[in-house]
């Protein structure tokens, strides 16, 4: 994962390599597994990203059902505001997996 990468989009700054997620000045909190996702996520900015990349890179060597990856996904739309029905950050793409979207 790319521990380099510190992103700005809408009023949100992902710092990944102190682990932080700001809004503005004040940090979000998300849990480990959900930042990491997140990370992910920003890196492949515009790239459509499965489940099964989502699961291998983020749960390696971990059977996790997609409840799981759901509850990540749905912690950081929470965390971002976002709406997945009008996302302006996480785009679910109908079985196929996710793409992130912001600006």
């Amino acid at each position: 994962m790319a521990d380099e990468i510190s992103l700005n989009f809408g009023p949100y700054r992902l710092d990944a390599a102190n682990a932080r997620l700001w809004r503005e000045t004040q940090p979000v909190r998300l849990t480990p597994k959900a930042f990491q996702v997140l990370c992910y996520m920003v890196g492949r900015s515009g790239q459509l990203v499965s489940k099964e990349e989502l699961f291998t890179v983020v749960w390696p060597d971990t059977v996790i059902s997609d409840a799981t990856l759901t509850s990540a996904i749905q912690e950081i739309r929470k965390a971002l505001q976002d709406n997945p029905r009008e996302p302006q950050y996480l785009e679910t793409v109908p079985k196929r997996g996710f793409r992130f979207i912001g600006q």
